[in-house]
């Protein structure tokens, strides 16, 4: 590179901008003084302005692009205030400051901690430094706690510091929350679907069908951004909205706190550290109906408007279910109805059931139940009876997750009697009682699962229910809906499993409304195109210099110890000069010529070590493709190293994004 290119960094934060000193033609002014001073005529000057953006992070725009010249090699030297500018972060600043410019030779010059790293050749500045980065990040977080404390206080005296009011009220002159007209009556319509017992679909649908617009494009709107409204409501929307406490008129801020300063992450805190303030604003729904809805969320069928009243039995049927000796038309998958009418053991269907539990005890989940049920051809339940009745059908084997279930919990297995588990309303629709009111007599018919073996299947339902949303699948966070972009949602209800986009389900002019696809399908051409690819980067190119990765390292070994013998050589002029053996002016030529060779043997570790790395990065890929080829990983272990995310289209196109670019390079 012919020319000296020097960058100018130039930051200024929110909370900066009070100060003239640090503004940004200030800032301005003083670099160019100082650049001036430098005397380097010929110099390109460029300029990186990050307005507004914290200095606890390099999460910024300006400094990024710099930082990526400085990578490749087109920066010379950069020149920034003072350390807080390019960093309050001391681990960062270091790190930068330390190893990444040097690495690079770049000069640094931080002019209000009369910094230069030109004048610390063979140091790094020293305790003085190093207390300076401490500095900064401590004035930052001791600052954020300041702002965090100033805020929770003007919090709770209720004045709202927070952007825009809820979806439903609007700011007036005061700055206080007030019911908007509109978007508040859109609420109440949400409340009140929810008190006649529509589920959060049935409310999204609705909305839908009413082209009410969504919480952003009504606000969007008011704003007066041109938008092309969907009204495509979700159920999270419903949700958020129904569990929302502020439309009961109380203010609820503090719900969240940053992670950690700099980051972007939050955490929820415990509601015992929220700020609510009841009867703060108009309420658009009461008090007493936003707790119905709250319960009603939490069990929809028992808490549901006019609930049905169970039928009476007449006193001979009751009398029968009481006594036992009501004989239900339907006989549980595994029984038979002998002559008399009781329930006989079926060898056939009662040896499935056997399976079902045996694979249950060991370790099997219900999924991987009917895949192995699928793959040993056994006909559903349904499929069963029909072939008994001499119906002449293909199965398809397909077993649902639902029919696995009903099977390990139903107690009939074991030989008891159960009956009177539901009741009818008057409309003739049939509702779970509970159990207490069920009537179980033990030992009623013989059985197919003993109770030994029944207990311990329930506990084992039991501790999976509740790990039940930890649930695992190859593709779990990875995948998404190639049109709209959002995650595609995991459904194993039926056999076999599916992904399915349930973003665009109320819009059915969206192209990839419903779209749903067989994820053993998707899973199965993913690893069939990670083998393909595996297969391509094998082949191309010389793996030797994946695995001779040596080479360098045995250069690298050679330098150091160049390195060692031109030290020894120093220390040896050094003592030839105190004894007078050699004058002044051979002593510094050597030691200057000793001086350049290290400093030139340094450099070329560096870029080594450089180089070194780069290999790195394709002997791992190298290894991946051995590993996907070979199988000697589980898949999931290679898509997770391989993969960082599968789009899926209509009609299972799907497009792979890889973790590696070398990887793709041969496709």
């Amino acid at each position: 590179m012919n020319e000296f290119v020097i960058a100018k960094y130039i930051r200024l934060s929110q909370d900066d901008s009070v100060s003239e000193s640090l503004s940004i033609p200030h800032q301005h002014l003083l670099l160019d003084r100082h650049i001036e001073s430098l005397d380097l005529p010929n110099a390109t000057i460029l300029e990186f302005v990050d307005n507004g953006y914290t200095g606890t992070n390099l999460e910024r725009p300006a400094v990024q692009e710099m930082l990526d010249l400085v990578r490749c090699g087109k920066v010379n030297c950069i020149v920034v205030k003072d350390f807080s500018r390019f960093s309050r972060n001391a681990m960062e600043s270091g790190y930068y400051i330390e190893q990444v410019f040097p690495l690079y030779r770049v000069r640094f010059i931080a002019i209000g901690d009369n910094f230069d790293t030109n004048d610390y050749k063979d140091s790094t500045g020293g305790i003085d430094v190093a207390f300076k980065f401490l500095m900064h990040e401590y004035y930052s977080k001791d600052l954020s706690k300041k702002i965090k404390s100033a805020k929770r206080v003007l919090r709770e005296n209720g004045e709202y510091i927070v952007g825009d009011a809820v979806h439903g009220y609007r700011k007036n002159s005061d700055g206080k929350w007030e019911i908007d007209p509109k978007s508040g009556e859109v609420v109440r319509q949400i409340f009140q679907l929810a008190l006649e017992g529509l589920s959060t679909a049935q409310i999204r649908d609705k909305m839908c069908a009413k082209k009410h617009l969504t919480p952003k494009e009504y606000l969007d709107k008011k704003r007066d951004k041109k938008i092309a409204a969907k009204c495509m409501w979700s159920t999270w929307m419903i949700y958020r909205t129904l569990t929302n406490e502020q439309y009961t008129g109380s203010y609820v801020s503090g719900k969240h706190e940053l992670k950690q300063i700099g980051s972007g992450a939050r955490i929820e805190l415990n509601r015992s550290e929220w700020i609510i303030r009841p009867d703060s604003h108009p309420a658009i729904v009461s008090k007493e109906d936003f707790m119905l809805v709250q319960k009603m969320l939490k069990n929809p069928k028992e808490l549901a408007p006019n609930k049905p009243i169970p039928t009476i039995y007449s006193g001979v049927v009751h009398s029968k279910i009481a006594n036992g000796e009501w004989k239900s038309p339907f006989v549980p998958y595994g029984y038979i109805k002998e002559n008399g009418g009781e329930w006989e053991i079926d060898e056939t269907s009662a040896k499935v059931v056997r399976k079902i539990f045996d694979m249950t005890l060991q370790g099997f989940s219900v999924m991987e139940i009917c895949v192995k049920l699928h793959e040993l051809g056994y006909p559903t339940p349904g499929e069963y009876i029909k072939i008994l009745r001499g119906k002449n059908i293909q199965p398809t084997c397909r077993w649902p997750r639902l029919s696995i279930q009903n099977i390990l919990k139903d107690e009939q297995y074991i030989g008891s009697y159960v009956a009177g588990k539901s009741f009818q309303d008057k409309d003739g629709k049939k509702h779970l009682k509970p159990k207490s009111e069920w009537v179980i007599i033990p030992d009623k018919y013989p059985a197919i699962i003993s109770k030994e073996v029944f207990a311990e299947v329930q506990k084992i339902r039991a501790n999976n229910r509740k790990n039940s949303r930890n649930r695992d699948y190859l593709l779990k966070g990875k995948i998404a809906c190639g049109c709209c972009g959002f995650a595609l949602s995991y459904g194993d209800s039926v056999f076999p499993p599916t992904y399915n986009c349930p973003h665009t389900h109320a819009d059915p002019i969206a192209e990839c409304h419903k779209m749903k696809v067989n994820s053993h399908e998707i899973e199965k051409a993913v690893m069939a195109i990670i083998k393909k690819q595996a297969e391509v980067v094998l082949e191309s190119g010389d793996l030797s210099g994946y695995r001779k990765l040596n080479m360098d390292e045995r250069r690298v070994a050679e330098c150091e110890r160049q390195i060692k013998q031109y030290e020894e050589s120093r220390q040896a002029c050094y003592e030839r000069f105190i004894g007078k053996e050699i004058d002044r002016e051979t002593y510094q030529s050597l030691k200057n010529d000793c001086t350049e060779n290290i400093e030139r043997l340094k450099n070329q570790i560096a870029v080594y070590k450089q180089m070194e790395r780069g290999k790195q990065s394709d002997k791992k890929v190298a290894v991946l493709a051995e590993e996907a080829l070979r199988e000697t990983a589980t898949p999931k272990d290679i898509v997770n190293a391989l993969v960082d995310k599968v789009r899926v289209f209509p009609g299972n196109r799907i497009e792979i994004l890889w973790k590696f670019a070398n990887f793709a390079e041969g496709s």
